[in-house]
């Protein structure tokens, strides 16, 4: 121990021994700051265009980011947000009335310089969002006596945590989070009675959480989760830290049940427990936390019902309990907590009817109660104050129509209320939200038809399948200009495909699979280049297949199976590189399959139930009746009109022929001379080829 104590006191006197040394080459800290620009612009780098070389001895006091004292020292060197690339110098030393070095944001790379030790008076240390690597050198705060910030945020440092922290009795912020420190927190950071801020979230530490960390009294917020993996559960002494206002220990692999003791802190206003493995009960205690805002226990495996003790933390925001296994009833209380913005219960067992008066705060922004089994009708005041952004709720067994008011709340981006029990018809103003983006009500029972004025601008996904709606697709889909996903399929619509639909040119995926949709396939499908999925399957179609197709150079899926398409498959297709999943299964169409590169690959169940379609490997192809247009690609063995006059020639000139005597031949089929052929071994039946009548019989050994 002598000996490290000796190590660092000689160290620490070499350092000043070379920093005397030095201070005779730069006789002014403008010199000095002309260094640091040259180290830390970097090749890449533009920033710090007004540190100039000057004759002035205070002109570098007048430099960006930097403010000097009475004697034109320098004592604050604040950069963030400058194109710095390089590192910073040994010469950053030199000033050693430096009371303020904040190179935050700038992609400052390598290690801290050891020279830094002699900032003797530096109060703030903030190096946060650059690209410093190797550990962390705790020797050069040693000096630091005054250091009350020290802020490391999301560089690259590794190894330990530095244990020398310890010693800075001023410090107030800690952050070294967004690191790759490994290892333990060290028990000695207990000792830092003046902390305030505490953050080593976003490292790669283990170990068991320290419970001596309950014993810093002044301590405000508390960030020690994510990429963390600590052992154990969370320590009881935490209910110590009077203080303390929040506490984030999400995503660190606690476990057991979160306890009571936390119901002391008084203080606190954000809880964060997510994504870890704790279980038990949500502690009725909890209620006691009267100045609590945000509470998210999401993602975890906390068992039980919402304690009806917790209508009294009528301060409360943000309440989420996603992902666990909670039961019972959503409370009624939930809907009269004056401030609540978020409510985000997803993916438990909650049973029976959603509060009737959520949302008649006027504050409600994100409701998420997807994956559970409630019933009942959708409150009708979720939007009264104009802010709701985000209805999920889908997965239950919601009943009822869509309220009309939720047509009129202009707030909303996101409605997600597929795969319930839903009826009515789809009130007008929800196709008409200017703000929506997802519009999904997909597997409900709606019926009725689809406004005839449709305008939602910011639209990009609409999903209406497996319901009941009829009429016909409203030509008004056209205005959804940024619509990117279109699924009508399995419902009840009718008449024909709206050309002008594939006017929209973000259009990737377009499924009316399953409805009673007649006529041709417009031809103007080709305008949506962005087209790769399509799916008319299972209608009433007829016509040829567009050519037209064939532009659409991204689309993979093409289903046109179960329709009443005619005419041939067109080579064109067959030479769509992109196409992966090719149905034309199940309609009238003619000809031989084109022995053109992607069709060589498809199954032929792909071209099945077309009697007059000749898959590929099949020898012989049906004679087609009617004319078929030519496309330049052969068509079945159609018989020619030359052949035909020729055939009808030959077989009239053999029934003019006289017949003659048969004679028998046992061992032959058929007799060359006579045109008789044996019809069966054991009744040796003889026919005439050209009369087909029965001229006589003989077995075997006549």
């Amino acid at each position: 121990m002598k000996t490290s104590v000796t190590f660092v006191i000689l160290h620490v006197s070499f350092v000043f021994l070379l920093f005397s040394a030095c201070s005779s080459t730069y006789t002014s800290d403008l010199e000095v700051l002309l260094k640091l620009k040259s180290a830390m612009v970097g090749p890449k780098g533009s920033g710090l265009k007004d540190w100039l070389n000057s004759s002035s001895p205070t002109a570098h006091c007048s430099f960006s980011g930097v403010s000097c004292d009475e004697d034109s020292r320098v004592v604050s060197i604040n950069l963030s947000y400058v194109p710095l690339y390089g590192f910073i110098p040994p010469e950053i030393g030199l000033l050693n009335k430096l009371v303020n070095l904040t190179v935050t944001s700038d992609n400052v790379t390598g290690t801290l310089p050891l020279q830094m030790t002699n900032l003797t008076s530096l109060k703030v240390l903030i190096i946060s969002n650059n690209l410093f690597t190797g550990e962390f050198p705790g020797g050069i705060i040693l000096g630091m006596t005054q250091l009350e910030i020290l802020d490391t945020y999301n560089n690259n440092f590794s190894g330990p945590l530095p244990t020398e922290i310890a010693n800075l009795k001023n410090l107030k912020h800690l952050n070294l989070g967004g690191n790759y420190f490994t290892g333990p927190i060290p028990e000695s950071y207990s000792e830092i009675q003046s902390l305030e801020y505490l953050g080593l979230n976003g490292n790669s530490l283990t170990g068991k959480f320290p419970a001596s960390l309950g014993r810093l009294k002044n301590l405000k917020e508390m960030y020690v989760g994510y990429y963390n993996g600590f052992e154990g559960g969370i320590p009881p002494e935490l209910g110590s830290l009077s203080s303390l206002r929040l506490l984030d220990m999400a995503s660190c692999n606690l476990t057991g049940e979160i306890p009571k003791s936390l119901s002391l802190l008084k203080n606190l206003h954000s809880l964060y427990l997510q994504i870890n493995r704790l279980t038990g009960h949500l502690p009725p205690e909890l209620s006691s936390l009267v100045s609590l805002k945000f509470l998210d226990l999401s993602i975890n495996e906390l068992t039980g019902e919402i304690p009806e003790s917790f209508s009294r933390l009528t301060n409360m925001k943000l309440i989420n309990l996603f992902k666990n296994q909670l039961v019972g009833r959503i409370p009624a209380f939930i809907g009269d907590l004056p401030s609540l913005t978020t409510l985000q219960l997803w993916e438990n067992n909650f049973r029976f009817e959603l509060p009737k008066n959520l949302g008649q705060n006027g504050k409600l922004e994100l409701l998420d109660v997807a994956t559970n089994q409630l019933t009942g009708p959708i409150p009708r005041h979720l939007c009264t104050g104009g802010n709701l952004k985000s209805l999920i709720l889908l997965e239950n067994f919601f009943s009822g129509p869509i309220p009309e008011d939720l047509g009129d709340c202009k707030s909303l981006t996101k409605i997600r209320i597929m795969k319930n029990l839903l009826n009515g018809t789809i009130p007008a103003g929800i196709l008409n939200l200017p703000l929506v983006e997802i519009l999904e009500v997909n597997d409900n029972r709606f019926t009725g038809e689809l406004a005839a004025e449709i305008s939602g601008d910011a639209l990009g996904i609409l999903v209406l399948a497996n319901n009941s709606i009829s009429g016909k697709i409203p030509l008004a889909i056209r205005n959804l200009k940024n619509l990117q996903l279109l699924s009508l399929e399995m419902n009840k619509f009718s008449g024909e495909i709206p050309s002008e639909l594939f006017n929209l040119s973000l259009l990737s995926r377009i499924n009316i699979s399953g409805n009673n949709i007649s006529g041709e396939i417009p031809a103007s499908i080709s305008r949506s280049t962005s087209l790769a999925s399509i799916d008319l399957s299972r209608n009433n179609l007829s016509g040829d297949i567009p050519q037209e197709l064939a532009k659409l150079r991204i689309l993979s899926t093409l289903n046109l199976s179960h329709n009443r398409l005619s005419g041939i498959v067109p080579d064109a297709i067959c030479g769509m590189t992109s196409l992966v999943d090719f149905d034309v299964s199940y309609n009238d169409l003619v000809g031989r399959v084109p022995k053109v590169e992607q069709c060589l690959f498809f199954q032929n169940s792909s071209f099945a139930g077309n009697p007059n379609l000749c898959p590929e490997g099949q020898v012989s192809c049906p004679s087609l009746p009617g004319p078929v247009k030519n496309s330049g690609q052969s068509r079945g063995r159609l018989c020619s009109p030359v052949l035909l006059v020729a055939i009808v020639v030959f077989i009239t000139a053999l029934l003019l022929v006289p017949p003659r005597s048969p004679r028998h031949r046992y061992k032959c089929e058929c007799d060359a001379d006579a045109g008789i052929v044996k019809r069966g071994i054991a009744t040796s039946e003889l026919v005439d080829v050209r009369s087909g009548l029965l001229v006589g019989t003989g077995g075997p050994g006549a």
